[in-house]
């Protein structure tokens, strides 16, 4: 007996395959990242007024995205403030003053 052989279809450049039909290879379309907390140390203000050169803080937000949002529905700037304090490091040879970030809990408005 002959064994017969099996036809392996060509790929047609005119035929779309899975990849180009969407079905596969899109498996992040559609689904929301989880909100990303900020940085220690950084907080989020609504400015108070426009201009006059000396920042004046209204409301506190708990994100960028939240702040951003504010500053367009307003019409007013917003600030991103991160708070820092000196430190000394005197374990070696010559003291050495490195910066370290300061984080408070959620407090309202200053």
């Amino acid at each position: 007996m002959k064994a017969e052989l099996g036809i392996v279809p060509e790929n047609n450049p005119d035929s779309k395959g899975p990849s180009e039909t969407g079905t596969t290879g899109r498996t992040r379309k559609g689904k929301r990242r989880p909100a990303q907390s900020s940085p220690a140390g950084v907080r989020f203000f609504l400015a108070k007024s426009e201009g006059g050169g000396t920042p004046s803080l209204d409301r506190e937000f708990d994100s960028e995205p939240e702040a951003i949002v504010e500053s367009f529905k307003t019409g007013k700037h917003y600030f991103v403030i991160s708070e820092w304090k000196g430190l000394a490091d005197l374990s070696k040879r010559a003291p050495l003053i490195r910066k370290e970030a300061v984080s408070h809990k959620k407090t309202g408005s200053l």
